[in-house]
């Protein structure tokens, strides 16, 4: 019994963790809470003109908990440069008329001119807030409202970062999940092609269409995630400790996005010379070749799946028994294809593109670096 519970605890604790490290929301959100709630204790502290604008000591520890270290302090100083430079202009203009109708257009132009500056990146769109801001709710005090506005901004900020470099985030498991992602995907796409070349006759164009799957988004996704994790190796404490690991992660996207610009190309050569459109003079493979082929693009699938969706480092390689098989069934279609062209005296250059492109799908598979390209 208590070691039923015993394991049942750790069974319930993996999986929490597990929930964490693959949702680093959860974690970006607790930091947040502690720093804006860090920071209003301190603002309670503060002397001066700056005490009656407490509200923006929090705001500035939000604004600098971000999911990785180097991200939290590029907006927390874009941030604070964009609001000095949206004051600077409310100040400006304050100083030669009132707050009217006019002054508030100009100020608002102006900082939204500003805010097109790339240095302050995302963060542009505080320009015109803070000009706003301090020309309207600061007038009667502008000077003390913007060491409050921007002065407390910067002091949240702080704290912010503070409790980000405390806590640094090492987002590698929301990037594996992206990659295990991107591989089942790929594979589901040769599967899609292989089933369409079983078929007795080729597939018409529509039917092709509705084989092909939409790759570049998970691949824009996969690509945002592995940038994300190796941004955040970037001045974090934790990064020694997981260096190799997000190498070679890093390494393996290589090779899945060599990967996925291989298995486009494949399925665009299938799909536009394979089709029951054409004649059958001007089909690339022909029911002798669609057998070997679909054999060899199950079998790349395969390997493909058969790496696990945590591999790291050696386990990238997929089941060497797996690999083996995809490799023969390969070589069997090139020597399918060069037995074809003997009997026919036909080019057969679509279905020796076809089986170059698998051999470097197949590397892309075998190697966690870029595909090779001797082939």
């Amino acid at each position: 019994m208590v070691v039923d519970s015993a394991r049942r605890a750790r069974r319930w604790t993996g999986g929490l963790v597990r929930t964490w490290a693959r949702h680093p929301r959860y974690g970006l959100a607790a930091k947040a809470a502690l720093a804006a709630s860090l920071a209003w204790a301190v603002v309670q502290l503060v002397p001066g003109p700056a005490a009656a604008y407490p509200y923006y000591a929090p705001l500035g520890a939000v604004i600098a908990t971000s999911t990785t270290l180097a991200g939290s302090a590029r907006e927390a100083a874009q941030t604070v440069v964009a609001i000095s430079l949206g004051a600077a202009v409310a100040l400006g203009v304050d100083a030669l008329a009132y707050p009217n109708g006019a002054t508030i257009a100009v100020v608002v132009a102006l900082g939204v001119l500003l805010a097109g500056w790339r240095a302050l990146g995302d963060s542009g769109s505080w320009v015109a807030t803070a000009a706003l801001f301090t020309l309207i709710i600061g007038d009667r005090d502008p000077f003390g409202y913007v060491a409050g506005y921007a002065g407390l901004t910067l002091l949240g900020a702080a704290i912010g970062l503070a409790v980000t470099a405390a806590f640094p985030p090492l987002p590698l498991a929301p990037a594996q999940a992206q990659l295990a992602q991107l591989r089942d995907l790929l594979a589901d796409q040769l599967d899609d092609l292989a089933a369409g070349l079983r078929q007795e006759s080729p597939p018409a164009g529509h039917e092709w269409q509705e084989r092909m799957h939409a790759i570049d988004p998970v691949l824009n996704s996969t690509r945002t995630a592995v940038q994300l994790s190796d941004q955040a190796r970037r001045g974090n404490r934790r990064a020694r400790r997981y260096a190799e690991e997000a190498q070679q992660q890093y390494e393996h996207a290589r090779a899945l996005e060599s990967l996925a610009f291989l298995v486009a190309d494949v399925t665009e050569l299938v799909r536009e010379h394979e089709t029951a459109e054409l004649q059958m003079d001007e089909i690339a493979m022909g029911p002798t070749l669609r057998p070997p082929t679909a054999q060899a693009l199950a079998a790349i699938a395969a390997a493909l799946r058969s790496i696990a969706d945590d591999a790291i480092g050696d386990d990238v390689v997929g089941d060497p028994a797996v690999v083996a098989t995809a490799r023969v069934a390969v070589e069997e279609l090139a020597g399918h294809v060069r037995r074809q062209r003997t009997a026919t005296g036909g080019d057969l250059f679509v279905a020796g593109s076809v089986v170059t492109t698998l051999r470097r799908c197949l590397t892309a598979v075998v190697a966690p670096g870029p595909a090779d390209t001797r082939h």
